[in-house]
């Protein structure tokens, strides 16, 4: 399967303000029970405008296996090596 650039929110930092929801261009995050949730992961462009403009610092960006179409996002075949030698 192959990795897709996404956000990750963080459950335990997320106080569902929406500002991620908003800043997202895409419309790929929506709040669910005063949580962010990535509900369209395939229609995210990887652009990270959610992060900055989460006060909680509760999203950050990681390789996620994903299914979808390749022209929207950042793709990789294999996820990136947990550390390098």
């Amino acid at each position: 399967m192959p990795y897709k650039w996404l956000p990750v929110v963080l459950a335990e930092n997320c106080n569902g303000c929406g500002l991620c929801v908003e800043a997202c261009g895409p419309l790929c995050l929506e709040v669910v029970d005063k949580l962010a949730v990535l509900t369209r992961p395939g229609d995210c462009g990887s652009e990270e405008h959610c992060i900055p403009v989460c006060e909680q610092d509760a999203i950050h960006m990681a390789w996620e296996p994903a299914e979808g179409n390749p022209f929207y996002g950042r793709w990789r075949a294999m996820p990136p090596p947990l550390f390098s030698v």
